[in-house]
């Protein structure tokens, strides 16, 4: 979510890489874009969406899983 620096990006990296669901915050609905920003240019984020939006796409990506 909103942050500074970089500080996220390793583990989402390691997420990312291991084939795992990674999701950021937009920047419309940040106070400071840093993490978000990190992660989007690196290219490990699965979705964006803005704030309010990411508890939804968790519940989605979760029960989706458990199906299958």
């Amino acid at each position: 979510m909103t942050g500074m620096g970089s500080d996220g990006a390793e583990g989402m990296t390691a997420i990312y890489r291991q084939g795992g669901f990674t999701i950021g915050q937009d920047e419309a609905t940040c106070a400071v874009y840093g993490m978000p920003r990190t992660c989007a240019e690196l290219g490990i984020l699965t979705r964006v969406v803005p704030l309010c939006d990411i508890p939804a796409q968790i519940m989605q990506v979760t029960h989706r899983r458990r199906r299958a």
